[in-house]
């Protein structure tokens, strides 16, 4: 039996032997000449010859602009202090939770110092800035309230604001009445920024760029240590009936 090597398969051809299969007919002779292959006819617009699989669609890598407002790949993993280098005053009082999360492979909490704050962008892309950080470095960034889009409101033209190119198309949802939702996951955004992966989100409330914002997030695979950490979320039960008065 003979192996041969096509892509990621190998390829299986009986010598002889092989079960369940008819016996070798007998070969013609020796100076018989092989009967000429004739190449397979693909009518234009009707794709590949059939047994052959279909091209792979291509995909585009994510990339961070040199035009972006703030340097992603600065900021994007650098401690608050250099963080907010980059950042107006901040605008609120902030948060802070001991738990982070993950969606590759599959929804993954974890143990982790994390925390928000709202800034002032003095770069003018933005109304608010927001960033939270995961133990105690950049993990995402939301550009809220997008104040240089014109004309109706366009996706890939929000995220050319904040100095992204995806090219891949993105998933649209609609969370609620005049919501909308365009979402790259990993696959789709192909971003990497520092050595880690990227989803990235752009979403408006009546099409409407006052109401645009574009947040990236963090979506890398869990490191060793932030593996240790992973703790497991249980489903919460339903509490009794409020009751009848």
């Amino acid at each position: 039996m003979l192996r041969v090597r096509h892509g990621a398969s190998f390829l299986v051809f009986c010598i002889a032997g092989c079960p369940n299969q008819a016996p070798p007919q007998k070969s013609g002779p020796a100076d018989a000449k092989p009967a000429k292959a004739s190449a397979a006819k693909t009518p234009a617009g009707k794709g590949a010859p059939t047994g052959q699989p279909p091209a792979a669609k291509p995909s585009v890598e994510g990339k961070v602009l040199p035009t972006a407002p703030i340097p992603l790949g600065d900021f994007l993993g650098a401690a608050p202090e250099v963080a907010e280098g980059f950042l107006g005053e901040p605008v609120s009082k902030g948060g802070k939770k001991e738990s982070c999360l993950r969606f590759v492979p599959a929804k993954t909490w974890f143990k982790c110092i994390n925390v928000w704050q709202r800034y002032a962008d003095k770069t003018g892309t933005a109304k608010v800035i927001h960033v939270t950080y995961e133990d105690k470095k950049a993990a995402s960034i939301a550009f809220d309230g997008l104040t240089g889009g014109s004309g109706p409101f366009n996706p890939k033209a929000a995220l050319a604001l904040v100095g992204l190119d995806l090219g891949n198309v993105p998933k649209l949802s609609r969370p609620a009445d005049d919501v909308k939702l365009w979402a790259w996951w990993n696959a789709d955004a192909r971003l990497m920024i520092g050595g880690r992966q990227y989803r990235v989100e752009v979403s408006t409330v009546g099409d409407s760029w006052e109401t645009g914002k574009v947040e990236l997030i963090l979506n890398d695979p869990l490191n060793d240590d932030e593996k240790t950490r992973v703790f497991e979320v249980k489903p919460q039960r339903p509490g009794p009936p409020p009751a009848t008065p």
